[in-house]
């Protein structure tokens, strides 16, 4: 029987989810792609919790996180990947693109919902979630 789709999680909505559990974790038991994937959105929230810090309005956090959005998004064997030897290495400059544009896609995706829990309804910032900005993800000092 299939759910409505309210009622479906996916990969975004679980790595924001147990964002604030994950965070604490200095290493993680992967079992399959999906692992992968979400130690990636974990870190990437790290980096936009970071970016959302100082910004004091849902206005100047939006603003924030679509100048992330705009960054050059890294794949495996590029300076500036987070987890070396997680993924395997792009096996030609298509594959590296087509990568790059998944990667691209999910963070904007996250980035839009973690907006949503970052801020309240009215625009301030949410100090529950904003407190995680200064949390070491895996001991990985964020710029």
């Amino acid at each position: 029987m299939d759910t409505p789709d309210t009622y479906r999680t996916d990969i975004v909505d679980e790595a924001i989810t147990f964002f604030r559990a994950n965070v604490f974790f200095r290493n993680f038991d992967i079992k399959s792609s999906a692992d992968k994937l979400l130690i990636y959105l974990t870190m990437y929230i790290n980096v936009a919790l970071k970016r959302l810090e100082g910004c004091r309005t849902l206005a100047e956090g939006t603003k924030a996180i679509i100048n992330l959005g705009l960054e050059k998004v890294p794949v495996p064997g590029e300076s500036g990947f987070p987890f070396p030897g997680l993924f395997p290495l792009p096996q030609s400059q298509q594959e590296a693109e087509l990568l790059r544009n998944y990667l691209k896609q999910i963070r904007e995706e996250t980035s839009g919902r973690l907006l949503s829990v970052a801020y309240r309804p009215n625009g301030t910032p949410n100090k529950w979630w904003l407190a995680f900005a200064k949390r070491k993800f895996m001991n990985i000092i964020v710029p």
